[in-house]
């Protein structure tokens, strides 16, 4: 068994009070952010005019900022206290990413563009009913998911809640403390290459067909079109923006749910799960590829595997964005250089092997993923590292 976080999405059900309270809440969770960084900029170039090019970026200064806001702007202690120093936390991580060159520089929240949610930490006053949440500041509120769910919560360990605003609807994402089961273990292991034509295969010839959602983006152009014909805020506009909230969902939903069973079975059947570390970000500057992407979500396929891989207890491993898996010859090793983007198939030059180019790069990553997981553990050994887990390289896997 392992003990884990989770997170737990119920639906909320708010009354026309309660709207406006959450809304509250969202609005000074944005504001406070907005003002922390403003604050902490004009600091910034008091410091630097006198010699000090550097204010540190941390819990001390940001409280003392926070506490300064509430005295100037009474409607902020109307939040729930944990959710506003929450906002300087996530401002404090936003720094540090960028420091260490992971993110760009923090910017300014838009009340129109920028996610609408804040979260409460759990210090004793968050309570489950049989069909209402109690929240600090907040009160009672009803809330909708299925038995086994609702059991769940009753019975676990809450951390922190975020209440959120996503198209129309609002929703309670738990932060739970539970204890999985792991998956029985197969003595598998397996390479996967994603790609465009395919959202992914496997080194043992599995192709895995991307979801056509060609209905469903049809329809959100359709009301997109129409939105755009609409008086802003009129009640047609209104109605029109619930019908585009739907298709959005449907599509977001259905992707999903594909995703999850995908990536389940693939935990389920595999030990080590190997692919490659690709650089997403850079590949949404083609605008020719920019859209595909987008529909095919990667980034979503990888996350569920890794977060899955670590709950079930199996292995999961991204070898360099730089390794030619495409133009090796999963056979006898030789480089071909001259494979272009376009082939689907490829001859090998010196071992005349006939190559799938997608199976053919599953099986070098496969292969390459071994080699630095091998390599790892032997690193670790010499080291005297007791942490040390032993892979079992016997498997039927091609």
């Amino acid at each position: 068994m392992n003990c884990v976080n989770l997170g737990l999405k119920v639906r909320l059900y708010p009354n026309e009070d309660m709207i406006t309270r959450i809304n509250q809440n969202i609005g000074n969770s944005r504001f406070t952010w907005n003002k922390l960084l403003e604050e902490y900029q004009n600091t910034y170039k008091i410091f630097k005019f006198h010699g000090y090019n550097k204010l540190k970026c941390n819990m001390t200064t940001f409280n003392v900022m926070l506490n300064m806001l509430k005295k100037e702007h009474d409607f902020l202690y109307l939040s729930e206290s944990s959710s506003l120093q929450q906002v300087y936390r996530d401002l404090i991580n936003a720094f540090n990413k960028f420091f260490k060159g992971e993110a760009s520089y923090p910017r300014f929240k838009s009340k129109k563009h920028d996610k609408k949610s804040f979260r409460i930490q759990n210090n004793g006053n968050i309570k489950i009913k049989d069909n209402t949440i109690i929240l600090p500041k907040l009160g009672e509120i009803h809330y909708r998911t299925s038995k086994k769910y609702r059991e769940k919560l009753k019975n676990v360990k809450i951390n922190n809640v975020t209440i959120k605003l996503e198209n129309g609807k609002y929703y309670a994402i738990f932060n739970i403390e539970t204890e999985i089961p792991e998956f029985h273990k197969t003595s598998e292991f397996v390479g996967i290459d994603l790609g465009m034509r395919t959202l992914a295969t496997l080194n043992n010839g599995l192709k895995i067909a991307n979801l056509d959602v060609t209905y469903e983006e049809n329809m959100i152009k359709k009301y997109q079109k129409r939105l755009s014909r609409k008086k802003y805020n009129s009640n047609h506009y209104k109605d029109t923006l619930k019908t585009y909230w739907k298709w959005i969902d449907r599509k977001k939903n259905k992707i999903h749910d594909y995703y999850h069973k995908i990536t389940t079975q693939i935990v389920k059947n595999y030990d080590i799960i190997i692919l490659e570390d690709l650089n997403i970000k850079e590949m949404f500057q083609d605008s020719n590829k920019s859209r595909k992407l987008q529909i095919i979500a990667w980034r979503k396929f990888v996350e569920m595997i890794k977060y899955k891989a670590q709950i079930y207890g199996k292995t999961f491993k991204q070898i360099s964005r730089w390794y030619p898996s495409s133009k090796n010859c999963s056979e006898c090793g030789y480089y071909y250089k001259d494979l272009k983007q376009e082939q689907k198939e490829w001859k090998c030059p010196q071992c005349h092997t006939i190559h799938d180019r997608d199976i053919n790069a599953a099986k070098n990553i496969q292969k390459q993923g071994l080699t630095d997981l091998m390599n790892e553990t032997i690193n670790l050994w010499d080291r005297g590292d007791s942490t040390v887990i032993l892979l079992s390289w016997e498997s039927t896997s091609p």
